[in-house]
């Protein structure tokens, strides 16, 4: 037992310096790319070893949630987002358009919030359960608050990290959402930047660490444990 400690302890010690090379590549001006492309993969490879029956995207949203010690940021949701969903890469999404009464609910929110122009920075993210209240005593006809509360996380900084940041990187060599010089497009002015992407790296290694060497587990061990 105490040997299968010392190895899991190793392992992960190990990631130390692949994630400060990492780090050191995104912050060299012609290599950012290069080197936020290394975190994002160095997230999904947590993910896939800590949900390995998991579907890719399920897989890195929870490790974001779950494990980056940063749940509050990643719940947010994009508000700018969630305006400007009907022309953005996934309009024609199927799990976005099961999203009941969207044009009523948009307009209960620019009632609240203002038109896309009037969100700025501090207006922009926004908790959960604060549009879910608005939503709700607004009292629009026919609203369905389940069907509203499974959905809204499809705008989430969770979501959006992995759609537009992880996978528009990884398929699309491009990083949606970073580094952008839209103009007052929902990509301009991002909250998730590569010092983001590096701390949730390293949050999520250090409480996989902590969880597999209290357990005395390997990460895919953890999820065979709780199915069995």
């Amino acid at each position: 037992m105490l040997v299968k400690r010392e190895f899991i302890e190793a392992y992960f010690k190990s990631w130390d310096e692949k994630l400060e090379r990492a780090k050191t590549l995104a912050y060299l001006e012609d290599y950012c790319y290069e080197g936020v492309l290394v975190l994002l993969y160095h997230i999904s490879a947590f993910s896939a070893m800590r949900y390995p029956s998991y579907e890719d995207g399920v897989a890195y949203k929870k490790m974001l949630l779950e494990y980056s010690g940063m749940k509050d940021l990643y719940a947010q949701i994009d508000l700018l987002y969630l305006y400007q969903w009907p022309r953005s890469d996934f309009k024609d999404n199927g799990n976005y358009k099961k999203l009941k009464n969207y044009d009523e609910i948009k307009s209960t929110l620019i009632s609240i919030y203002g038109e896309e122009e009037e969100i700025d920075y501090d207006k922009r993210f926004i908790n959960q359960d604060e549009l879910i209240s608005h939503v709700v005593n607004a009292k629009i006809a026919g609203f369905d608050l389940e069907n509203f509360r499974s959905k809204l996380p499809l705008f989430s900084l969770a979501e959006i990290t992995y759609r537009y940041v992880r996978c528009g990187a990884v398929h699309n060599g491009r990083l949606s959402f970073i580094n952008t010089d839209a103009d007052r497009d929902c990509e301009d002015g991002y909250i998730i930047t590569k010092e983001i992407l590096y701390e949730t790296a390293v949050n999520i290694k250090d409480n996989l660490a902590d969880e597999c060497i209290r357990l005395n587990k390997w990460p895919n061990e953890i999820e065979n444990a709780q199915l069995e």
